[in-house]
């Protein structure tokens, strides 16, 4: 009976974990990426995290989708502007205790041509975003898609299968 107990202890522990992990997906219950195509070389991407995703994490998981976006339609580069996040909290089932989750806004235009503009390295855009966000400016920035893959994969150790939703 004891070791039954300690089983159930363990699958309770493991399926908690489990729910919470950070992660880059598409949409679904524990939050992820989705986008919307506004015209033939824009779209709206969005990320929306779960109480273990961080704001910084949804930065870098709403751009990681968007260089992806640029990947799939042959970009070298792309543009991110109107950015936009809030950090909403929610009641953990558990008194006094909130959980934070982070959505993301970010429109992003693929250029019709190869861009000669000067990039900015992914790993610095989640505190100009943040900056931006709390100053209200909008600014456009230049990103080179394939550097930003790779930054934010190495950074969240993240497989290709997990990047191409596989």
């Amino acid at each position: 009976m004891k070791s039954l107990k300690n089983l159930s202890l363990v699958c309770i522990t493991l399926a908690a974990v489990g729910c919470s992990a950070v992660s880059y997906q598409s949409m679904g219950i524990r939050g992820g990426y989705s986008e919307k195509k506004l015209n033939d070389n824009s779209y709206r991407v969005h990320y929306s995290g779960n109480g273990s995703v961080s704001l910084e994490q949804a930065i870098d998981f709403a751009l990681l989708r968007s260089a992806v976006i640029a990947q799939q339609h042959g970009a070298d580069t792309f543009t991110s502007s109107n950015h936009s996040a809030n950090v909403s909290r929610s009641y953990a089932g558990t008194p006094g205790v909130y959980v934070s989750k982070p959505s993301v806004y970010l429109d992003i235009i693929l250029p019709a041509t190869q861009s000669d503009a000067k990039t900015l390295a992914c790993g610095q855009f989640s505190g100009l975003f943040s900056l931006m966000t709390l100053q209200n400016e909008v600014r456009a920035f230049h990103h080179n898609t394939q550097a930003c893959i790779d930054e934010i994969q190495a950074k969240y150790q993240l497989s290709e299968q997990q990047i191409l939703g596989v």
